[in-house]
């Protein structure tokens, strides 16, 4: 309650034109997503495991955001220092913030512990998948660019390659805790990237306030929300094989994700505050960090407020002292 009085509030104070998928707008999209991120986290100190799905919805943001974004960068600059900026603004925070985090936590720093950062292996599970997404992305466009393929290809070969990693996912590394945990939100990048190529078409869909919109993204949203209650409550479902469990969360957070978008372009007035953009900004430097606050939440509700202030202010700290250094990066880059 906190939070959304907080976002009615900060409303008042943009009242700026959309213009879907702007960076402003992803900006947007990337506050909303970190706070069901925070919110589905801080749930399990409470044991609320129920509320997940949340989080779940956010990560596909992040995702459907982050599809977008290369596949815009890619048409402005192709595969130049690709890796260099994933580096520069992926791996290098996480190596900085995990490390001084471990650091200060634990008593037994070691050799192996700060390997196993540096090979993120201690890393949220986030970490791990974001990267393994740029390599397909990558490995893919590579492809296309050597052999001069054409855009049908490029789209059946990303698919190819994502239904792969579904497969093994799903058979290799399955969570006890939430087995579709790395597979629900799979194809979440490429619909950004879908997102970038056939903009106008689907810019038209999601900014038309119309009675076949309504129903159209309404009913999307209802059918997400009933897979998830019927197979959370029939016990059936856990008799199936993971694949096929996987198989059906599909249709879980990624149109529930889909359908946040939409209500973030008819209700823009009421998205577009300075709380939501002030958390995109620094989101990323709030996921890495609540990987280690969210620790400070116990049974006590006034420790909510506290890691969650603490979070966004070590945030804050981080991406403002960063920014400096990533823009001299990349700007050295950009030279050579």
């Amino acid at each position: 309650m906190f939070l959304v009085i907080l976002s009615i509030v900060s409303s008042f104070f943009v009242h700026d034109r959309l213009k879907f998928f702007s960076r402003q707008h992803t900006t947007l999209l990337k506050g909303i997503a970190i706070l069901t991120v925070i919110w589905g986290h801080i749930g399990l100190a409470y044991h609320i495991y129920s509320i997940q799905w949340i989080a779940g919805i956010g990560v596909a943001l992040f995702l459907i955001c982050s599809g977008y974004g290369l596949e815009a960068s890619f048409n402005k600059n192709g595969l130049n220092n690709f890796w260099e900026k994933r580096i520069v603004a992926v791996v290098i925070p996480y190596w900085i913030i995990y490390l001084i985090a471990t650091l200060l936590l634990r008593s037994n720093f070691n050799l192996r512990a700060f390997f196993s950062i540096l090979l993120f292996i201690k890393a949220n599970w986030y970490i791990p998948y974001i990267l393994i997404v740029y390599v397909i992305y990558w490995c893919v466009k590579k492809t296309v660019l050597k052999y001069k393929l054409s855009r049908g290809v490029f789209y059946g070969l990303l698919l190819v390659c994502f239904t792969i990693w579904f497969v093994i996912v799903s058979y290799y590394f399955i969570t006890p805790d939430a087995p579709s945990l790395l597979a629900r939100q799979m194809y979440a990048f490429v619909i950004g990237v879908v997102f970038y190529d056939y903009y106008d078409k689907i810019r038209m869909f999601f900014v038309r306030y119309t009675l076949k919109n309504i129903l159209s993204f309404g009913i999307i949203a209802v059918i997400s929300l009933a897979i998830m209650l019927v197979t959370n409550k029939l016990s059936v479902f856990d008799h199936f094989p993971n694949i096929v469990n996987n198989i059906i969360s599909l249709f879980t957070v990624v149109p529930l994700a889909v359908f946040v978008i939409w209500i973030s372009c008819i209700a823009y007035p009421l998205f577009s505050n300075l709380f939501f953009r002030f958390m995109g900004v620094i989101s990323y430097e709030v996921y890495l960090i609540q990987y280690f606050s969210r620790q400070l939440v116990n049974e006590n509700p006034i420790t909510l407020y506290i890691c969650f202030i603490v979070t966004v202010v070590l945030a804050w700290m981080f991406y403002s002292g960063y920014k400096y250094i990533k823009a001299r990066m990349l700007r050295k880059m950009q030279k050579s």
